[in-house]
């Protein structure tokens, strides 16, 4: 009898998900008892289910247990790989740090020391400070102090060690950790109106200031002081104090940590009444009426209840224990998407995260329920507040804590109101930074999703702020420094919130994300002025762009009717706006940003129009930045605005046709079953595309497979097998000169040493002058193979060349076609792919790399940014997909990790473990990677091998990673200053050998002064377009010095043939039957035996006698 299965009631509240894979936001607010052993996820299914208590008769089915153990396996090595991260990153409190906890005990009595200083008119106070100390008052700008503005010092009330460093969830940063040390000022110094007009502002700073005076005049600190801006506010000035260096080991151990000094003042100095988000603190005498001022207000208000979330943080760590580790994930997933508590890091930090959890468990449900349980694991607290961010759009919908009747006015920003504690928690934020930390935890969750995913590097490992990879197009905006003072409640956002809703406006749905990036404050010296906040030279902006909108030419604006937003319309664009009537007979407003003959993209064409027009910047050359330079380095690519599709439409025509005419022949013994493409140029994805009509690289065959239907009559020996193939392509030769479209057909005989290999192939030369290479599929050749290796049919042949023949077999007639056809059906899906093989495949053979990797390895790794994109999203550009794959090729381990390719979602778990059982299979069966190095699979091709059996070597691929990771180091260190051509040259001083090929024309036969050697072309008979001397010079030595000399080469130009030496013809013990040219070395005192080497003159002196007129010279170094 069939087991039922076990029934299961959610214990938690983590939202489901649908079948759609988007996130349910009905589940988030489900309230039930948790479960009193907060154990971690292992002990819990993927949505935090926990299963009834049943009868131990009751057994799951075997699909089940399966499923659950595998899910056990996974939980457990997550956490494993957790608590060894987080204890690398956690500060050693007790050794490290004892020299920080004595500095601020030190600190904290000097500050309590401290002597008042009596009420001055603020301009006195302020020249007294200055003169006495030496010290600058930090003011906010702008300075307009008052002498009814009285200044003055008293002794605070608290001083306190605050932030995640008092919580024990501080995280090292380079080795360093910072410790925040709140000062409480006294509520006696601040009257009821000190909240308008920046009052309370200047009084702080002065207070500041005055606490510097006092640790300076300290002789048992021995700290430099500088001030700063909290959190990029400059509003908030503060003190960083960090140890005195002297050089010595003592000081290096105690400058890993650095103090800030806050301020904060009690809670209820100022009425909370007057200071909410909607309230207007300061008076404009140049705007008519009064303004909200929403992050002035919540920047006061955060200084009154520091208290209020130290207590409410600490609350939310006694109920839950997994609080603290929850709150350091999610500060380290933070850190590695460039996200932090400053202004220009998005203004939502550690802090942020943790008060976010803190409210989630509490409330923020249906009917006031909480979200987040207090049993909740680490890690489910660390998804569930992801899965919040991704589903909860807090502009949309702002959501009140506490106060479901309390309103504000609608607001661009995101609204998370504390009512209790009478502040917005996302007062940092701006709308741009918002959508960012949205559009990151939905591609986190996603990556969660893909079970191809290593979910702890996608979380915590890999670093996802570096701009190149991040945005699809990313751009810096010169700004002029302006002449007035400008208001430091602006923070460097006017500008930024300007370029943000014009973009928006002038980009509409190209753009998925737009993020302009705020600049960063720096510190300043204590006797210095505060910088001015306008001081930066540029803004730089993000766009995550989509790539099936950012392409369209056409604008469609308002209709006509519509006045308003018409004029709207019109102002906005300027003389670019024109009324059409369109196919539909509508008649809108538009724009037209068809260019012909212009390398410039859309999207180009429009930021430069709206920085020209809004922001007074003429033309592109005035920002740096663009996209534009990898496709113009793409071969017979104009652009990203061109079809990328387009090189290849030539050739797929001719295709057609081709296959057309095959299939109308007239008295082939068999009929044609199906014609498969297997080349490069068929599935868009080589470097060039034939039919181009260009002449500066060579054109390479195209190769396609003829199968015909099943029949009895084919011989059952193979080498019957390849003699009655020669006959077919005779036969389908002698049908095709018939043809109009065809102007040249030709037999070509090839690995005649070989017999069990595909010996024969048919050219075919169209009149658009494309050559296209027939081949003949015999479906029942591979089990002939088989019976021939396993003995049960005689064979004259080696095993060893039958085992290669079977491989080769299906590489070339089974895998080739399904991987052209899965290729190029993802090529048509995702329009980038093609230009981002391309591309990859220029930069390999660009390093000289041709002949060791094989096109189909590199299509699979450039597939996976597009199949299994994360931590990112899916790439809107060239630019993204190729930076990102060079990427994986530098972080990918290929010796522990396999390379995994789902196509169409299809893989079961089962299939991906039987995968990686086989590539654990051959690192037992090959631990030193002499035959397989990498390992790459797919849904299609389940063996992992076909495309790297003996290629690359183990050198080789780690040579492929090298030049990786050099080139992301360039990619990261040039940034907007990068130069797509840097990272396309080779380095030729590593290579022992140098061989230099004449730059002649050299994809044309030469005639032979000797009567005997001339080869006679017959007219419109001539296949010199694929005739390659220099290719087969490379292969030819390939041949012959193959295992003494690994030799490298660009396919694509061929001007220069590198080699290395083979480490194994170095000195040795001589012997009989050496394959190389050997020479006698100089027998040293105490060897036993004479020892040879290989004779490297000699060699060198017959390759370039092999290579005659062909070689320039021969460089050995």
């Amino acid at each position: 009898m069939d087991m039922q299965p076990l029934k299961k009631r959610r214990l938690n509240h983590i939202p489901l998900e649908n079948s759609n894979g988007e996130t349910s936001t009905s589940n988030l607010a489900n309230n039930s008892t948790p479960s009193s052993n907060p154990a971690e996820a292992s002990s819990l299914n993927g949505h935090g289910n926990l299963a009834k208590s049943v009868p131990s008769i009751v057994r799951p089915s075997r699909s089940g247990l399966a499923r659950s153990m595998d899910n056990s396996i996974h939980a457990d090595l997550f956490k494993l790989q957790r608590d060894e991260l987080l204890g690398r990153l956690r500060p050693r409190y007790e050794t490290k740090l004892a020299s920080a906890d004595r500095e601020v005990h030190k600190l904290q009595a000097v500050l309590s020391a401290i002597p008042d200083r009596d009420a001055l008119p603020a301009p006195e106070a302020w020249k007294a400070l200055k003169e006495s100390d030496n010290i600058d008052v930090p003011f906010p700008k702008p300075v307009a102090l008052g002498s009814k503005l009285q200044l003055a010092y008293s002794k605070p009330t608290d001083i306190s060690i605050v932030g995640s460093y008092a919580r024990k969830t501080a995280l090292l940063r380079d080795g360093n950790v910072t410790i925040d040390l709140a000062v409480t000022m006294p509520s006696h110094l601040y009257q009821v109106k000190d909240y308008r007009d920046h009052r309370y502002f200047h009084k702080r700073a002065y207070y500041l200031a005055c606490i510097v005076a006092g640790i300076q005049k300290a002789p048992a600190l021995t700290l430099d002081l500088s001030f700063a801006f909290q959190d990029d506010n400059m509003l908030q000035p503060i003190i960083v104090a960090q140890p005195r260096l002297d050089g010595n080991e003592t000081s290096r151990i105690r400058a890993s940590w650095k103090i800030r000094i806050v301020l904060a003042v009690k809670d209820d100095v100022f009425p909370l009444e007057k200071i909410l988000p909607n309230k207007s603190c300061i008076r404009d005498t140049a705007a008519e009426g009064d303004h909200p001022t929403p992050r002035y207000n919540a920047t006061l208000r955060s200084e009154c209840c520091s208290a209020l979330y130290v207590k409410l943080l600490h609350q939310s760590a006694v109920r839950s224990n997994a609080f603290q580790d929850a709150c350091m994930l999610g500060a380290l997933w933070l850190r590695q998407r460039g996200l932090g508590a400053s202004i220009s890091a998005g203004g939502f930090g550690q802090f942020e995260w943790a008060t976010l959890i803190s409210i989630l468990m509490r409330e923020g449900g249906k009917a006031g329920r909480p979200i987040l349980s207090n049993g909740y694991s680490s890690y489910q607290l660390f998804k569930a507040t992801l899965q919040f961010l991704s589903s909860t759009d807090l502009i949309a919908s702002p959501m009140f804590i506490q106060s479901p009747s309390f309103k504000f006015a609608h607001t661009k920003n995101p609204m998370l109101f504390d009512e209790a504690r009478g502040m917005n928690v996302l007062y940092k934020m701006s709308s741009w930074s918002y959508q960012l930390l949205r559009n990151e935890a939905r591609n986190s969750l996603k990556g969660l999703n893909d079970p191809l995913a290593d979910h702890f590097r996608i979380l915590f490992i890999n670093k996802v702020d570096e701009p190149l990879k991040r945005f699809d197009h990313y751009f810096r905006v010169p700004i002029k420094k302006p002449e007035k003072e400008t208001s430091a409640t602006k923070f460097d956002a006017d500008l930024a919130e300007m370029l943000y809703e014009k973009f928006c406006y002038g980009l509409g749905s190209r753009a998925t994300l737009l993020y302009p990036q705020i600049p960063s404050t720096s510190i300043w010296p204590v006797d210095s002025p505060t910088p001015h906040p306008d001081d930066s030279l540029g803004t730089s902006v993000g766009l995550l762009l989509d790539p099936e909108h950012c392409r369209r030419t056409v604008d469609r604006g308002p209709p006509i009717e519509d006045k308003a937003a018409s004029a709207v319309f019109q102002k906005f664009w300027g003389d670019k706006a024109e009324l059409r009537r369109f196919k539909d007979g509508t008649i809108l407003e538009s724009v037209i940003w068809d260019n012909p003959g212009s390398s410039r993209s859309v999207v180009d064409s429009i930021i430069s129009h709206i920085l020209n027009r809004h922001f007074g910047l003429i033309d592109q050359t005035s920002r740096s930045g663009s996209s534009e330079a990898f496709a113009r380095f793409l071969p017979q690519q104009r652009s990203s605005q061109s079809d990328m599709l387009e090189p290849f439409k030539a050739v797929m025509s001719s295709f057609e046709s081709l296959c057309k005419s095959i299939r109308a022949m007239e008295g082939l013994p068999l009929q044609i079953r199906q014609i498969f493409a297997v080349s490069p140029q068929l599935r868009y994805a080589s470097v060039y595309a034939p039919g181009a009509g260009q002449r500066d690289h060579p054109q390479r065959a195209v190769e396609c497979l003829i199968q015909f239907e099943g029949s009895t009559r084919w011989p059952d020996d193979l080498l019957a097998v390849q003699r009655t193939k020669i006959a077919f392509l005779l036969k389908i030769a002698d049908s095709i000169d018939k043809d109009n479209s065809v102007s040249a057909a030709r037999l070509r005989l090839e690995r005649s040493r070989r017999k069990l290999f595909e010996q024969s192939s048919l050219d075919i030369k169209t009149i658009d002058g494309i050559i296209f290479r027939l081949r003949i599929y015999h479906e029942h050749e591979l089990s002939m193979l088989e019976k021939a290796l396993n003995g049960r049919v005689p064979c004259s042949s080696p095993k060893e060349e039958v085992a290669l023949a079977i491989s080769d077999h299906k590489r070339n007639f089974i895998q080739r076609p399904t991987h052209t056809q899965a290729v190029t059906n993802l090529s048509t899906r995702f329009p980038l792919l093609s230009p981002t093989m391309r591309l990859v495949k220029k930069w390999r053979d660009s390093h000289l790399l041709s002949s060791h990797l094989a096109d189909e390895l590199l299509e699979l790794i450039a597939i996976r940014t597009f199949i299994h994109p994360y931590p990112w999203s899916l790439p809107g550009s060239l630019q993204s997909a190729f930076v990102r794959t060079l990427t994986f090729i530098a972080t990918w381990d290929w010796q522990s990790e396999p390379l995994i390719i789902d196509f169409a979602s299809v893989l079961t778990a089962q299939e991906i473990q039987s995968i990686r059982i086989r590539f654990d299979a051959w690192r037992k069966l090959d631990p030193g990677m002499n035959r397989v190095a990498m390992f790459a699979a797919s849904n299609i091709d389940k063996e992992g091998i076909t495309w790297t059996d003996r290629r690359p070597p183990k050198m080789i691929a780690s040579r492929f990673t090298s030049l990786a990771r050099a080139a992301c180091d360039v990619v990261r260190k040039e940034g907007l200053d990068l130069k797509p051509e840097v990272l396309f040259v080779p380095t030729l001083g590593e290579y022992d050998i140098l061989i230099h090929l004449k730059q002649e024309d050299h994809y044309s036969k030469k005639k032979s002064s000797f009567k005997n050697l001339q080869v006679d072309d017959v007219e419109g008979d001539s296949f010199d377009a694929i005739f390659e001397p220099r290719k087969l010079f490379f292969d030819e030595l390939q041949e012959l010095y193959g295992d003494d000399i690994v030799f490298f080469y660009d396919e694509s130009t061929i001007t220069v043939i590198a080699g290395l030496w083979n480490p194994q013809t170095g000195p040795r013990k001589w012997k009989v039957g050496l394959n190389y040219s050997t020479m006698p070395l100089a027998k040293e005192d105490g060897a036993e035996e004479d020892q040879v080497t290989i004779n490297k003159a000699a060699v060198l002196h017959d390759i370039a006698r092999l290579g005659g007129d062909m070689i320039a010279k021969v460089e050995q170094r």
